[in-house]
């Protein structure tokens, strides 16, 4: 549903995108990582035509977007990142503004999701806090009925039980058939709703992969508590493991499954485990270190 290839952007002499290219299949649920001024809001406004990309190409659903940019956004919800609206407009009638560009827009699944999340239809937009704005923003993106869903940052401003609320949308969004972009600096969302993600450094992408996969190439870690004490000799040795500790409390770090991990462990008077392993946070930064601490 959405496809890039070697997409650049630069404002004045600032590369803000070198050369990203990456697919988005259909029904999938796709998370975009990095850093503030990574180039996260810039590549989705490409995608949108809001901003023109100094060269590359964009496909979305099939459509050329930079030779038809409107006809390619037709095909897109969009909930940006910024909660500015018109702030005189009721709640339903800035809901009613937003989808009368989009034909196949559901305004009875719109009232549906303005109760689920809680938000008055007749009260004025000003009255709205920041986080009842991103809950309207996200439901004119998802009520459009559009086939692409683009959403900039949307789990911020959100409390945990709304952004849990959303994460399930979204996976029912996505088991309907409806492709899911995401910017997000909500990590452990996207490691729970998304099926790959792509992080961006500087305008480039870092890795791209099924998130299970980053997640096994960044390495496990298990705490292993033994019924009587080991020498390191006799603990089990396979490519990749390596064991710290004494006695009979030790900690064994790997990249792979867990699965054969556990399967090398059968050979010991196991008393307890704890895994220890990272998640998306410490890929993060892992990856971003040096940059953070800047």
């Amino acid at each position: 549903m959405i496809r890039t290839q070697e997409l650049s952007k630069s404002y004045a002499t600032q590369d803000v995108l070198r050369g990203v290219s990456l697919h988005v299949e259909r029904g999938e649920i796709f998370g975009f990582v990095g850093p503030n001024g990574a180039g996260k809001t810039t590549f989705l406004k490409c995608l949108l035509g809001i901003a023109q990309p100094k060269s590359g190409n964009i496909q979305m659903g099939g459509i050329d977007a930079r030779r038809n940019p409107l006809a390619a956004r037709k095909l897109c919800g969009y909930a940006p990142s910024e909660t500015a609206m018109y702030d005189s407009l009721s709640v339903w009638s800035m809901v009613r503004f937003a989808l009368a560009a989009h034909k196949q827009a559901d305004y009875a699944r719109a009232k549906q999701l303005l109760d689920l999340y809680q938000l008055p239809h007749k009260v004025k937009v000003r009255a709205l806090s920041h986080g009842m704005k991103r809950k309207l923003l996200l439901t004119q993106a998802i009520a459009s009925g559009a086939p692409i869903l683009l959403l900039d940052e949307p789990m911020e401003g959100l409390d945990p039980e709304a952004r849990r609320l959303l994460e399930r949308q979204l996976q029912k969004e996505a088991a309907a058939g409806r492709t899911v972009f995401f910017s997000s600096h909500d990590l452990a969302s996207v490691e729970r709703v998304c099926e790959r993600v792509a992080f961006l450094r500087n305008g480039k992408l870092l890795a791209c992969d099924r998130v299970e996969t980053i997640l096994e190439q960044a390495g496990h870690t298990l705490h292993v508590h033994l019924r009587e004490p080991h020498d390191l000799k006799q603990l089990p040795v396979a490519p990749g493991i390596t064991w710290s500790g004494e006695g009979s409390r030790w900690r064994m770090s790997f990249k792979g499954n867990m699965e054969s991990a556990m399967a090398l462990l059968q050979s010991l008077p196991i008393a307890g485990l704890r895994d220890a392993s990272g998640g998306l946070e410490e890929v993060f930064e892992a990856l971003y270190g040096p940059e953070l601490e800047a």
